[in-house]
Formats: structure tokens, sequence, C-alpha cells
């Protein structure tokens, strides 16, 4: 037996096609006490034209026993959308702008909690309060700020802490995990939002150039007349992803969005 399954792998790497697929381990070792800039750039269409959507944020990681502690802090947001789309957005962040987030991030890159969530959603919640004041009623802000504290309102504490980490979650897509050279992985997820409804996606996920420093990887994901292409640029050494371009197309519609993490000037 152990015969033959050794010609069958002998024949295997012989065959022209018969590719092996490779196994890397992606580490998770994120830069601690150093400054760091993530930056989320996001165009889709509003009103039938194609709008901007911005917002910068200050990231630093320290290290502690059981993992470490992330501190983020929003520093600005900018939009070119027409009123529609960038007063729900400004009702959304501009309560947090400036307001530091302490994030738990255990060993494998796993976000498990907010230690300063109190504070936090104190600050969001008075930052709301404020801005309702200052909005003469029935204008577009004033209903913006209402239908984001609607939204807040009804969230457990599981979803206040998905809400605050969810923009910072991509950034620990493979750290503690691996990807398979060759052919590629199976990749099974949702995606449609902000074009329409999440619905289930599938593809490939598929390691396009390595080196000892990174590796590039390419996602393509399809499902229900929803088109996903997403390519990350992945550090081997922190385990974190230092730039995400993902495009989204449902019909004639279409989003892009680029993520960079980069070292603070």
């Amino acid at each position: 037996m152990m015969a033959m399954r050794a010609v069958a792998l002998w024949l295997a790497l012989l065959v022209p096609g018969v590719a092996q697929a490779e196994a890397i381990a992606i580490p998770f070792a994120p830069p601690v006490d150093r400054n760091l800039t993530y930056r989320i750039e996001q165009h889709r269409p509003v009103e039938g034209k194609i709008s901007r959507f911005t917002a910068t944020r200050d990231l630093r990681f320290d290290k502690v026993a059981d993992g470490y502690i992330l501190h983020a802090t929003l520093r600005t947001i900018d939009s070119d959308a027409p009123a529609s789309g960038a007063e729900p957005y400004a009702a959304a962040l501009t309560p947090l702008i400036g307001v530091e987030h302490r994030f738990h991030v255990d060993a494998r890159g796993q976000i498990t909690a907010l230690d300063n969530m109190d504070a936090v959603w104190s600050a969001v919640e008075a930052g709301l309060a404020k801005m309702q004041a200052t909005f003469a009623p029935d204008t577009p802000r004033h209903k913006a700020v209402l239908s984001v504290q609607a939204l807040l309102s009804g969230l457990s504490p599981e979803g206040r802490l998905a809400l605050l980490a969810g923009e910072l979650r991509p950034i620990f897509l493979f750290a503690g995990d691996t990807v398979e050279d060759g052919a590629g992985r199976s990749v099974r997820t949702v995606a449609g939002a902000p074009l329409g409804r999440p619905v289930p996606v599938e593809g490939v996920l598929r390691v396009t150039a390595r080196s000892d420093a990174a590796l590039d990887l390419d996602e393509q994901l399809a499902g229900q007349g929803i088109a996903v292409g997403v390519t990350y640029h992945l550090s081997r050494r922190t385990g974190l992803i230092e730039q995400q371009q993902r495009n989204l197309a449902l019909g004639t519609r279409a989003v892009t969005e680029k993520r960079d993490l980069i070292p603070a000037d």
C-alpha cells in the first residue's frame, strides 16, 4: 500500500497540470508602539453620479499578556456626495471623530472586545444629541441623525462591537490563518451592500505573487447578479493586509473601494 501511494505521488509530480497545493502559514505579529494610518476611500453611485467617501484613522498596537490592544481613532471623513448620501455618512461617523477606541485583539488576530465601550458609546450618544439639537427639524441633516439614533438604539452589546470594529476587521482577514498556493481555495461569503441586500456569493481565492515579505492575493466571487473582485497585499511579517482593492458590480451599478495601511508620517 505504501509503495502504491509513493508511485501515485511520483506520477502526480510528473504529469503536467497536476499541481500540489501548498499551505502558506500567515503569522500575526503586528508592529507595536508604532503609529499607523488606515485610509479607506470608496466610490459609489448616489443620485445617478459616482460619489466619493473617505475616512482616515490613526492606529497603534500595544502588546499585552493575552494579545494586543489596538488603539484606533477616526481623524477625518469627507464626501462629495449629494445630501442624500453625504448626510447619513456624516451623521454616522462625525460623533466618532477624535474618540479613541481600545480594541482587544487576541493572539490569533480576532477583535474580541472594546475595552472602553462605555466611554465610546457615551461619546457617540452625546455627539448625536448635539447634532440633533443643532440641525433644524425636517432638514436632511436632522433626519439623518434621527435615522442613525434609531439604528443604534436597538443594538445589543455584540451588535455595538460588530458596528464599531467593522471597518477594522478586514485588516486581520488572514492573520493567524493559512492561504493555499496553486489552484487556490474556495470561498463563500455574502456581498451586495451598499448597492443592495447582501446575498450569498462564492468563488476562489488565489495567490498571484509571493516573496519573503508579502503575498498578493486575488479573490473572484459571484452570485445572483453580483460580481465581486478583491485584491490583497498581505504582509508575511505582520499578518496584516496593507492594501486592499474591492470592485463590486450589481447590474449597471458598481462600487470601488481601496484600503491602505501605511506607517504614519
